[in-house]
């Protein structure tokens, strides 16, 4: 199993095109560096820790993705940790004294305190640049949700969005952009107090999978269980295809934490149901893979018409 699943990316984009809207994010939208490249994204980096060490969430360039998960199955326990005020202010503070317009497509504001942050870095950089053009907008989505939501504002913004639109597109669809995942086991969720050591164990030695998703307050729930890793990878691809509109005309994407195989399996279980625009792969980071662990699995699509 290699380090990087396959990323699909449409051919004809295969060049750098300057933006005319500066899209920032976090980098729990786990976008393959690739993508953030591509499109000149600009990102902001959360830290983490593992035995009392901090490391940057770089999108694997520093640490592998493979690494940071085979150490939780050693027994590291990472947690993760605030990305600081002064990265948000470098960041603004360049576009801002470039005359460049912005918006930053958040992380949840539920599951962090990123987006508070934001806004306070946004306060203050409006201060030192009153006509600076700085947007915050909240995902009310994590990971794999968020990250297919920054490569479709990176698109918008390539097709000439201006800010105001964008900003106008991301408030209507954001609850649009539904996630789903499945975990390989329900310890990891134990240890961060979201289920209880008695369900952890009886899911152990019962071989339960739970299915969850992000809700549209931006909140973790448990959306249901199963028994089995197979079955919960048919229950993914059976929600895409009862749920999905507009299969055609979109891209889903499929999330892992060190679970290619996986990955591709619930691709192709998806292609056997729906067809659809193109597949994209995301690795999962430490922001959520601290609390997810090895082996979860997710995918991501629109349950209302892709806008034209």
């Amino acid at each position: 199993m290699t380090d990087t699943a396959p990323v699909a990316v449409p051919a004809d984009e295969t060049s750098r095109i300057a933006p005319k809207v500066a899209l920032i994010a976090d980098s729990c939208c786990d976008l393959p560096v690739e993508l953030l490249e591509r499109y000149d994204i600009h990102t902001l980096l959360f830290p983490y820790v593992t035995d009392g060490v901090e490391y940057i969430d770089d999108f694997g360039q520093t640490t592998s993705h493979a690494d940071f998960y085979r150490s939780m199955e050693e027994g590291k326990q990472p947690t993760t940790t605030q990305i600081p005020l002064r990265s948000y202010l470098d960041v603004y503070r360049g576009l801002a004294e470039q005359g460049i317009p912005a918006v930053h497509l958040s992380f949840s504001s539920a599951l962090s305190g990123t987006y508070e942050t934001a806004l306070r870095a946004r306060d203050m950089v409006l201060e030192e640049f009153p006509d600076a053009r700085l947007e915050i907008v909240d995902s009310l989505r994590a990971s794999t949700a968020e990250g297919l939501m920054v490569l479709e504002a990176a698109r918008y913004i390539e097709r000439g969005y201006s800010l105001d639109e964008l900003v106008a597109w991301m408030l209507a669809e954001r609850l649009s952009y539904r996630g789903y995942f499945t975990l390989a086991t329900l310890e990891h969720l134990r240890r961060g107090g979201r289920v209880s050591d008695v369900a952890a164990t009886a899911g152990a030695v019962l071989d339960i999978k739970p299915i969850l998703h992000i809700d549209d307050e931006g909140q973790l729930k448990i959306d249901r269980t199963v028994r089995g890793r197979k079955r919960s990878l048919r229950m993914l691809a059976d929600t895409v295809a009862k749920r999905i509109v507009d299969p055609e005309s979109q891209t889903v994407a499929i999330g892992h934490g060190d679970a290619e195989e996986d990955a591709l399996r619930l691709r192709d279980l998806v292609a056997e149901r729906v067809d659809v625009k193109e597949f994209v792969f995301l690795q999962t980071g430490p922001v959520i893979g601290s609390h997810t662990g090895p082996g979860m699995v997710s995918v991501v699509f629109r349950n209302q018409p892709t806008p034209r």
